[in-house]
């Protein structure tokens, strides 16, 4: 049986073209198998400024339990925009309509190829 965690991993999208290319090269170079870890490193969409954007959510994780995505844009000094990205990407958690923040917190960093190369 699939666990949340499982299922949240298999839920996470890639570039296709990067995936595409990516998986090319490996053919090329007689490679049959690739892990799915490596096509995330490289395909997944990244958070910009991750370090910084983790310990302020450590932070707010602390206090809040969840939290609207105007509060959260607001408390994570990025546009809507970018939380609207990170919610299509499934890097939310959410309870409800609200950014469950401690579970957020522990699904970023579950995903160590979040943060820039």
């Amino acid at each position: 049986m699939l666990t949340r965690s499982d299922i949240t991993i298999l839920m996470q999208q890639v570039d296709v073209t990067k995936a595409y290319d990516l998986l090319a090269m490996f053919k090329e170079a007689g490679k049959e198998r690739i892990d799915i870890r490596t096509i995330l490193d490289e395909a997944a969409p990244k958070i910009k400024d991750y370090s910084a954007l983790v310990a302020r959510l450590e932070q707010l994780s602390g206090n809040h339990a969840t939290c609207s995505i105007t509060e959260f844009a607001a408390w994570m000094k990025v546009s809507r925009q970018t939380v609207y990205n990170w919610k299509d990407s499934n890097y939310l958690v959410f309870a409800g309509n609200k950014v469950n923040l401690p579970e957020t917190l522990d699904l970023w960093l579950s995903l160590p190829w979040l943060g820039s190369k």
